[in-house]
């Protein structure tokens, strides 16, 4: 039996809406550093930090933490076996296994040759380590190795080894900075002397120079022993034949070199490079034969100018230098960087480098990938090898060699591929981005390795003390400072993922040896077992039986100690038996899957934890999974979480997701889900009776029966040189699949004819099927042929490929099953032209009609066919014949196509048939506006009829075409944002496609400068102030180099909270020095938990592609709206030579910062912007204590001249967004506004001047998960009031993403349906004279009124109704006459402030809720429910079914809406159906919308 798999969630409300929880509990063992390849375990190709030349043309390597060296032929990518190099085993295994030699996390290595011996001399972080610094030590590498990782035994191998100690020449006077430490002891016993602050360190001839903020230190060595000290030199510490010497205690000369250092002869004077980390500045200083600082600082060089900036931070050796050239490496951003200088002046003369942990680096491409670059260094050998630089990618797991004098790509070796840790941290960091992931699930992450002290007791609150019911859930009480090898990280809550993604960018977890089952026993035990006295830490709801509570484990090998292996089963057996808690493995790496013992010992978790069964050797139920690769890892960790989430819902009746009226019909779009495969979709058409209700039984025609068969279809897509309507077809393949990879996709090997490396079996099943390669040159065709409607992925298990997809309905019917799901997409059908020409005012639209002859355009196309658009989501748009139901032809957009590769997953090829992951292609709702211009693919100016499909949930994109002509449509542009490869895609008329790329910069809270000193202090005192001398740095002041950029957008976020404008930023000598309005704390000795800090920005985007600036978009859920606005903004009268625009919201942004808070105002035309209006993302203050990330997935209200009948052109535009404001813009030619007076309603004679694009916030509904969690998803309605001749604006709350509020403390939500007024309509208006827009404060509160007594006076802004038991407005309202009608969804668990212990008390629900509407008198605020049935005791509004409801529809009397449960309406259970209340008032509110 085949596993479930799903990639969207079922409508929130339908059958049950809990949300699942999910603990990622992941490996930090020392293997997680290797390579997923046996070739990265058996060469020890461990994440490199230094590589140096050995002057043979060979070159030695230095891995994290104790994983030891390697000696490399750099062009053969291989090994090389020296017998004098530790005994002919290059890898030196010994290094890792050996803890008596006390290697540990080496940050710089410099190699000497002494009597045919070369000596490592290398700087190491023990920090996290008893000695609680930093050490030097010396190795020889001419003691052998045994390949078990012992060494030689006898006295030979007590010369290994030593470190720097008081027997290197260290006199009692000499001891600044430096502290003994006994337990840290080379193979000689000599104790190691210790670094209280991070020292850098560089060889020149005999002597190493070594310097931290306390000492410029120089060790002398010996002409006849390269260590570090000799024991026979050794006599009571007075004579000696390595000598070290102080030369300097200058401290702020000294932190400026305490970093990264290169030593070089220039004529006939030394210099010592210098390149400070922490602030990106490139110094000079001349030392004598010495090495002593001889002179002063060059400090012509201590200027901005001569920043790092283009490289930006350092970790480890990151300089090098060569004939006045200086070379440097950048960690964070992945570059390497040229400089040349004279005098006291730098310059860049070139870098190097795009940052990518995959793409592989071939001679050839333009490209050249870096990630997390650390040691650089000059080659040496020949004289080819002298003029090239070696560069230790950490990031990649290999050294990539460069010309020195163009930095041109020459080689690389090491690259087994990236470790197993980036690819655990990038597998997770995959499915959290999922906006639709994170709506069915909440996450948190917890790592186990080698210590069985594991605990988990509660996390702290925001007072720093132990909080239960306020956490702060990524603040936990027992962290790695207490114990590095077992904790959790971040809790489960709803923004957990966001949360665990910000952990992931600090990227500074340690990693330790072995894999202790003990600890990660009572880790998983103190977390699901957590007693939180009633709080909200522990995500388990009691005797729920359907919230699924999952664990899934990651790990790369056995357990150690071997006997603990019987630790986890106990507790995954424990927690599935009394909570119903699912634990999944997954063995990671071919370490693992080439142990047996491993696999039985993850398989017996998974069985024990109740996601795993076989049955003779068959696996019959799958909760263990292999993955060899971090590829196969991000699938895998995909396919699980899918499948957890499926698990929450009960498989209900076909739910609907949007409905369309047109003369007496009913237009639905339907779907149903389905395990595994394509969900299964349909348009039901069906005529209304002349009272307005429907039955099942006058149904006109279903559009999955009328479709034709998959190769009578008419499918197309932009194609260069092909316009034809079938052209997305399988002999057009080259084209189509030059789209798969866009944006980094890679298509799965799904069908093979022999079994490849991923061991599937079942992938050969369909072999002697007609086209089946090994390769995936199948699936480039198979993916074609799957959109079209064929069984391409086997469904029925007939391994017959090309057939038709079908299914058996419930009554046992054969029928056909290609067409998808309509999901959010709502139906728009379009006939002949009919826009208004009637209009004589010459500010409008009509007007510019008249006068461009659109009456003969429509007469000419009075006898088009009426076609229903709608948007599938296997990336169709179709286009549906009104009368018939018959396809007329799909259209596929090119930027959809990039994501089809991600619906193939191979693990679902099982034995009884094959699967497909379901996604959200095409989601969004197409719109359709009638324009003139000149068609650049025709060349034919004239009238034409436009659609825009944004892509919904599908991504941050779009596609315009031209359908004038319903049977030859025309691509006109396609755009996407891709966050995640930082590029914007664009498709042309001439189905062209550019990128245009841009960076994100992203940092964290150690990147500040003071960290590096708090890390540099590690040893010295631990108490937390501002003073830099310690270890432990608090203080509302910190400062950042260069690599940050004022001028560019950026978002500050403070233990999660956005700080940005409560957050001053100064430019002071270069540094930007950041003044926060409370003190945080980052503590390097790991005693108490550090704050988080994180800033986020956005760098410049190519300048090929300024046009197409959509950086900033989200996942484009909102509709656009068109209109004509002026072209030259203020005072233009003239409309004739007005623009069309589309004006489109920012759209989701899944909790990013800096995504969805805008506006767009697109031209029509071509898809260029005009201009990007940013909304104002508030931060976060002790009074509003708003800690929402903002963005703007609701459409635009859009009213031009022609709905308004008012004096200007253009339009006012009014969005509300996610946090709850609403912001008015101004569109239009106005060039002044009178100010209102709301007490007199009167307008003064005095006016204020206004210009294209002004905005100002003129409502704030003060959102906020501290206080209301009155989060805004849904766009509002608006109308003239009848009473007040005023425009009214019309919405509600509701946390969409959480609407059965779990984790949240349920007397924090208290959400709202409101109306406002806007006073100045149609005047632009100005902002509040307070400077802060009005809120709830300025209107009344009509909860409690069914009578019209607390109606708005006319100074009042307008009215709210408070909502009770946690009901959210869950769509949009309609204005229909002068009454509002509301749709909202009750959880089913909820919080009565009557009966405060009800939570506690009641039956928990596994149901999805209920489903009611509310009418509310528009201008008054009172509740009318009563009138339009009759209302439950104990509620506010009308009960009519189960779930959650679609926007509610006004068709003549009636009102209707789609409901994803079941309604009340006997006849038609799939849809509610109500009589809307008579009342005899202006009807404006269609008027606005309709002209759109």
């Amino acid at each position: 039996m085949s596993s479930s798999a799903y990639s969207k969630p079922l409508p929130p409300g339908a059958g049950n809406s809990i949300k699942a929880n999910i603990m990622f509990m992941v490996d930090k063992s020392l293997s997680m550093w290797w390579s997923s390849s046996d070739k990265g375990r058996q060469m020890r190709i461990n994440p490199f930090t230094d590589v140096v030349p050995r002057g043979d043309g060979k070159y030695i390597t230095a891995s994290v933490e104790n994983n030891g060296f390697g000696l490399w032929n750099p062009y053969q990518n291989d090994i090389h076996l020296d017998p004098n190099f530790f005994g002919n085993y290059a890898a030196a295994n010994a290094w890792q296994r050996n803890n008596t030699l006390n290697l540990k996390s080496p940050l710089n290595m410099e190699v000497r040759r002494v009597q045919n011996d070369d000596y490592l001399y290398i700087l190491q972080d023990k920090t996290h380590e008893k000695a609680n610094g930093y050490t030097l030590m010396s190795i020889s590498t001419k003691v052998p190795v045994y390949r078990n990782g012992n060494l030689n035994t006898g006295n030979h191998s007590k010369n290994a080894n030593r470190f720097f100690a008081r027997s290197s020449g260290v006199r009692n006077g000499d001891l600044t900075g430096l502290r003994q430490h006994n337990q840290t002891k080379d193979k000689k016993g000599f104790s190691a002397l210790v670094f209280n602050s991070k020292p850098s360190m560089d060889l020149y001839e005999d002597k190493i120079l070594v310097i931290s903020k306390e000492a410029w230190r120089v060790i002398n060595l010996s002409n006849t022993n390269g260590h570090l000290n000799t024991d026979s030199s050794y006599n009571n510490g007075l004579n000696y034949d390595v000598t070290t010497r102080v030369c300097s205690k200058d401290e702020p000369m000294n932190l400026l070199f305490d970093d990264a250092i290169d030593i070089v002869k220039e004529g006939s004077k030394i210099y010592v490079y210098s390149k400070d980390g922490s602030n990106g500045l490139i110094l000079k200083q001349e030392v004598d034969n010495n090495l002593c600082p001889t002179g002063n600082l060059y400090t012509q060089w201590n200027k901005s100018s001569n920043y790092d900036q283009t490289c930006g931070e350092g970790r480890g050796q990151s300089i090098a230098v060569r004939n006045n050239t200086i070379f440097t490496t950048g960690y964070n951003l992945g570059k390497v960087c040229k400089y040349s200088h004279s005098n006291s002046t730098i310059r860049l003369d070139k870098s190097i480098g795009t940052k990518d942990a995959y793409t592989p680096n071939a001679a050839g491409n333009p490209e050249v990938y870096i990630e997390k670059p650390m040691g650089i260094s000059i080659g040496s050998g020949n004289s080819t090898e002298t003029q090239r630089i070696y560069v230790a990618s950490f990031g990649r797991n290999e050294v990539i060699i460069f010309n020195q004098s163009d930095l041109g790509y020459v080689d690389h070796f090491g690259d087994p591929g990236v470790s197993k840790w980036q690819g655990a941290i990038d597998s997770i960091s995959n499915v959290l981005q999922d906006s639709t992931i994170n709506q069915q699930a909440n996450f948190g992450i917890g790592y186990w390795g080698p210590s069985g002290n594991a605990k988990f007791n509660g996390f702290k609150g925001l007072n720093g003390n132990l909080s239960n019911n306020n956490p702060r859930f990524d603040s936990p009480v027992w962290h790695e400072g207490n114990n590095p090898g077992a904790y959790i990280s971040v809790g489960i809550n709803p923004n957990g993922a966001q949360q665990i993604l910000q952990k992931f960018s600090e990227d500074n977890i340690k990693l330790l040896n072995s894999t202790n089952g003990y600890g990660l026993r009572k880790l998983i035990e103190y977390y699901w077992l957590y007693n939180d006295g009633g709080g909200i830490v522990n995500p388990i709801i009691d005797n729920l039986d359907c919230q699924i509570n999952a664990t899934i484990i990651i790990g790369d090998g056995l357990f150690q100690p071997p006997q603990t292996n019987i630790d986890p089963p106990k507790i995954a057996q424990t927690l599935f038996d009394t909570k119903g808690h699912l634990t999944f493995t997954v063995g990671y790496g071919d370490t693992f899957l080439n142990s047996q013992s491993a696999i039985d010992d993850f398989i017996n978790i998974a069985k024990k934890g109740g996601t795993h069964e076989e049955n003779n050797g068959v696996v019959t139920k799958r909760g263990y999974y292999n993955a060899k690769t971090p590829t196969d890892l991000k699938n895998v960790i995909n396919e699980i979480v899918q499948t957890i989430v499926a698990k929450q819902y009960s498989f209900s009746s076909p739910s609907i997701s949007s409905n369309v009226r047109n003369a007496g019909e009913l237009y639905q779009g339907k779907f149903q889900n389905r395990q595994n495969k394509e969900w299964i979709g349909s348009v039901i058409k069906t005529n209304l009776n002349e009272d307005g209700t429907a039955l099942s039984s006058d149904q006109s025609w279903d559009f999955s029966e009328e479709i034709q068969t998959p190769s009578n279809r008419k499918l197309w897509t932009a194609i260069p040189g092909n316009t034809d309507i079938n052209n997305f077809i399988q002999s057009n393949v080259n084209s189509i699949s030059n789209f798969y990879t866009a944006t980094g996709n890679i298509l799965g090997d799904y069908h093979r004819k022999t079994i490849g490396s991923n061991n599937l079996t079942n992938a050969i099943r369909c072999k002697n099927s007609s086209g089946v390669v090994d390769g995936i040159l199948d699936e480039e065709k198979g993916l074609i042929k799957f959109v079209r409607g064929e069984d391409y992925f086997d469904y029925d298990g007939d391994c017959d490929l090309t057939e038709p997809r079908k299914r058996i309905d419930d009554e046992g019917n054969l029928k056909k099953a290609y067409v998808a799901d309509f999901y959010n997409s709502e139906l728009s059908v379009i006939g002949s032209p009919s826009a208004s020409t009637a209009s004589v005012a010459q500010n409008t639209e009509s007007y510019f009609r008249q006068q461009n002859n659109y009456g003969t355009f429509a007469k000419n196309n009075a006898n088009r066919a009426k076609v229903v658009y709608g948007a599938a989501n296997n990336g169709i748009l179709h286009a549906i014949n009104q009368e018939t139901g018959k396809e007329l032809w799909g259209f596929v957009p090119p930027l959809v196509i990039p994501s089809l590769p991600k619906v193939i997953t191979p693990s679902l090829n099982q034995a009884d048939g094959g699967g497909s992951t379901p996604l959200f292609l095409l989601d969004g709702s197409p719109v359709v506006h009638d324009t003139y211009f000149k068609n650049p693919v025709t060349n034919i100016e004239g009238w034409h009829t436009l659609l825009m499909v944004p892509y919904g949930r599908g991504g941050a994109g779009f596609s315009t075409i031209d359908v004038t002509d319903t049977n030859k449509p025309l691509h006109l542009y396609s755009i996407l944002n891709d966050p995640i490869s930082e590029q914007i895609l664009r498709v042309d008329h001439n189905a062209n496609l550019f990128k245009y790329n841009y960076a994100s910069s992203r940092f964290n809270i150690t990147n500040f400068n003071e960290v590096q000193t708090a890390e540099n202090n590690v040893g010295s005192s631990n108490a937390c102030n501002a003073s830099g001398n310690t270890s432990c740095y608090r203080s509302n002041v910190w400062s950042l180099s260069l690599d940050f950029d004022a001028s560019i957008d950026y978002k500050i976020y403070a233990n999660g909270r956005d700080v940005t404008t409560s957050t001053t930023i100064a430019n002071i000598n270069g540094i930007y020095k950041f003044t926060f309005n409370q003190s945080y704390k980052y503590d390097a000795s790991g005693n108490s938990a550090s704050d988080s800090i994180n800033i986020t920005q956005t760098g410049s985007l190519d300048s090929a592609g300024q046009d197409y600036d959509y950086r900033y978009l989200g996942e484009t859920w909102g509709s656009p709206r068109v209109f004509r606005m002026p072209n030259n903004g203020a005072g233009d009268n003239n409309i004739l030579d007005d623009e069309y625009v589309a004006v489109l919201t920012g759209g989701y942004g899944n909790g990013s910062p800096l995504i969805g808070s805008n506006v767009y105002v697109i031209d029509w035309l071509t898809g260029k912007v005009k201009k990007e209006i940013k909304i104002e993302d508030k931060g976060y203050d002790s009074n509003s204590r708003n800690d929402i990330t903002n963005s703007i997935p609701s459409s635009p209200i859009v009213i031009n001249a022609d709905a308004a009948n008012s004096n200007y052109s253009g339009a006012i535009v009014y969005v509300n967004d996610l946090e709850g404001k609403i912001t008015k813009i101004n569109l239009t030619n106005m060039d002044q506004t009178p100010e209102y007076d709301p007490n007199t309603n009167t307008f003064s004679t005095q006016r204020k001047p206004v210009n294209l694009y002004d905005k100002y916030t003129m409502f704030d509904t003060m959102a906020s998960s501290e206080i209301n969690n009155r989060y805004m998803f849904h766009s509002m309605d608006a109308g003239i009031g009848v009473v007040t001749k005023k425009l009214w604006l019309f919405g509600g709350t509701g946390n969409f993403m959480n609407l059965d509020d779990q984790q949240v403390n349920l007397q924090k939500v208290n959400n709202v349906m409101f109306g406002i007024k806007d006073y100045s309509f149609p005047n632009f208006g100005t902002a509040s004279n307070t400077q802060s827009p009005d809120n709830f404060l300025k209107c009344n509160n009509t909860t409690n009124d069914i009578t019209g007594a607390s109606c708005p006076d006319i100074g009042d802004r307008g009215w709210y109704v408070e909502l009770d038991k946690q009901k959210k407005v869950v769509n949009e309202p309609t204005l229909k006459g002068n009454i509002v009608y509301y749709p909202l969804y009750r959880p089913a668990n909820y919080f009565d402030p009557l009966r405060p212990n009800f939570i506690t008390t009641l039956n928990q629900s596994c149901g999805g809720g209920n489903a009611y509407i509310c009418a509310v008198d528009g201008e008054c605020g009172s509740n009318k429910s009563n009138k339009i049935g009759n209302i439950n005791q104990g509620e506010q509004c009308l009960y009519v079914g189960t779930g959650i409801l679609s926007k509610i529809v006004a068709f003549g009397l009636n009102l209707y809406a789609n409901i994803s449960g079941e309604s009340t309406n006997a006849d038609k259970t799939d849809i509610v159906i109500i009589e809307s209340i008579s009342e005899n008032v202006q009807a404006y509110r269609s008027s606005w919308r309709d002209n759109y």
